[in-house]
């Protein structure tokens, strides 16, 4: 019998405090993905390498958080969220040990590769929402830790900085190792435990898909990071991608034989759900991938050169702005989004996550005509950066939010952990070539290249067509995202905890039975 007894911790911990630990645990993840970015510009003795060897420090916790994402969700669809949540935590805790304790650059890599498994935490974290929320709540709760990554991503960098500036590069990990033990126990203790209905009624692990599909991703992310240097042609940036995509093509196969699969890639034979990825990607290969590099762009660079003996040269694009300055505004524009997560929830349990994307492609479209239309004017820039900022407050949570409305629970941290590895891949693609693009035509004054407003606005095209693609895509995508959000859950008949159970006696206020799409019993 399914009562509403299944979810005792929830009822003590309180649906607020709930999302608040769960946003703590992105924060975890999204600390761990920035704040160690500012070693590649960390001066002493330790990090004097070079830049391809130094590029490891992010390199080696990308391929491990794109083996690990779509395994661990499944993981957590099968055993319980929460307890491969505090796992993952776990795991991540003791890889910024050992990066802390480092006693030379190969140690500290390989704590990073162990960080890396907190790239899992986001689809973990949204299993849980799906599970144990109020499904009236599962969209605005989805909003919250999504927008949450980018506030805290914003923050690590800031963070970051701050560390190497007035301390040591080691107060990077020690406070990575705390703050992911202390939110590791705080989970153990108060998430709630998710009824067993929106967990997959098989506990067989397919460790071949896993493996088939993580090394697979890990190697054609690895080939795309690469091909920006070594260039497309190289042959082992070849051999890489198109190796991981054979990967892929065998693993599909292989997912397709067992009778307990991974991820169920028949999912993608459901239209929401093919077109939810679809549009992940041009999100990830557009606005989401390439704005961070226009904006570090249109930040940094100086907008005046001085020329001894002479007047000096006004550059066409660019504030001047110090790192720190630029940090700072960073981290006030992801706050802004962050503050915006309620409207978006409502706005994906009123109309749909397809809503929020058109929405958010559409602000988006507006920030960078905006941006492109004074990009030396600080007053214009930064309004123009906002609205991009909101825009993305719509389109980070929107791309799992359409995934989850459309597969069944004991599918969600599988399901969204795929959507993650796709926006991770395609963000890789969008930073190699959204730099080709800055560099069109670019304004050269002796040895140095700076970005002339011809780049800007190729750049900036790009970004536009890519969010009217999305936009159409988006429209293209059916409607039933529900005022209620989500699926209904797997029939009885797959459920061995429901089967045979008297209709008569579930309970039909249960959210994961009350959703748009079930046939209640008579």
């Amino acid at each position: 019998m399914t009562t509403t007894t299944d979810r005792p911790t929830l009822l003590r911990t309180g649906v607020g405090a709930t999302l608040m630990i769960l946003i703590l645990a992105e924060v975890v993840a999204a600390f761990e993905t920035t704040m160690a970015i500012q070693l590649l510009y960390s001066p002493g003795a330790f990090f004097t390498t070079d830049l391809t060897l130094l590029v490891w420090i992010v390199t080696a916790y990308s391929l491990v958080g794109a083996l690990a994402t779509g395994f661990v969700g499944r993981l957590g669809d099968q055993l319980g969220r929460r307890k491969v949540l505090v796992g993952v935590l776990a795991v991540s805790a003791i890889g910024s040990l050992i990066s802390a304790l480092a006693p030379n650059f190969g140690v500290l890599v390989l704590g990073r590769a162990l960080q890396g498994v907190s790239a899992a935490v986001l689809p973990l974290c949204f299993g849980i929402i799906r599970a144990t929320f109020p499904s009236v709540k599962v969209a605005t709760g989805i909003a919250f830790v999504g927008t949450s990554a980018l506030l805290a991503g914003a923050g690590g960098l800031l963070i970051g900085g701050l560390f190497l500036d007035h301390a040591s590069w080691h107060y990077i990990f020690w406070s990575a190792a705390a703050f992911a033990a202390v939110v590791g126990v705080l989970c153990a203790a108060f998430l709630p435990r998710e009824p067993r209905q929106s967990l997959a009624a098989t506990s067989r692990i397919d460790f071949v898909g896993g493996l088939l599909f993580g090394g697979a991703v890990a190697a054609a992310l690895y080939g795309l990071t690469i091909g920006k240097d070594r260039g497309w042609a190289d042959p082992t940036v070849l051999l890489l991608i198109v190796g991981g995509l054979v990967g892929l093509a065998v693993w599909v196969l292989w997912e397709l034989r067992v009778p307990a699969p991974m991820i169920d890639v028949r999912m993608f034979r459901n239209r929401k759900f093919s077109l939810g990825m679809l549009a992940t990607a041009l999100i990830a290969a557009g606005p989401v991938g390439m704005t961070n590099i226009i904006v570090i762009t249109l930040y940094r660079t100086p907008s005046v050169i001085p020329v001894p003996g002479g007047d000096p040269i006004n550059l066409p694009v660019g504030l001047g702005l110090s790192a720190t300055m630029a940090g700072v505004l960073g981290f006030v524009t992801a706050g802004a989004s962050f503050a915006t997560a309620p409207i978006i929830g409502r706005v994906s349990t009123r109309f749909g996550a397809r809503t929020g994307l058109m929405i958010g492609s559409t602000m988006m479209i507006i920030g960078m005509s905006i941006v492109a239309l004074a990009p030396t004017s600080l007053a214009v820039v930064v309004s123009g950066i906002i609205v991009v900022v909101l825009a993305t407050g719509f389109l980070y949570p929107g791309m799992p939010m359409v995934i989850v409305e459309c597969v069944r629970p004991e599918e969600t941290s599988a399901a969204t952990g795929v959507n993650a590895v796709i926006r991770t891949a395609f963000m890789a693609v969008a930073a190699s070539v959204v730099a080709i693009l800055l560099s069109t035509s670019p304004l050269v004054l002796g040895e140095h290249g700076f970005t002339s407003r011809t780049g800007l606005n190729v750049a900036l095209g790009a970004v536009i067509l890519a969010c009217l693609a999305t936009i159409v895509v988006a429209a293209l995508i059916p409607g039933g995202g529900t005022a209620k959000g989500v699926p209904a859950p797997s029939t009885d008949a797959a459920r061995p905890e429901l089967s045979g159970a008297n209709p008569s006696k579930v309970d039909l206020t249960r959210t994961d039975l009350t959703t748009s799409g079930v046939t209640e019993p008579a």
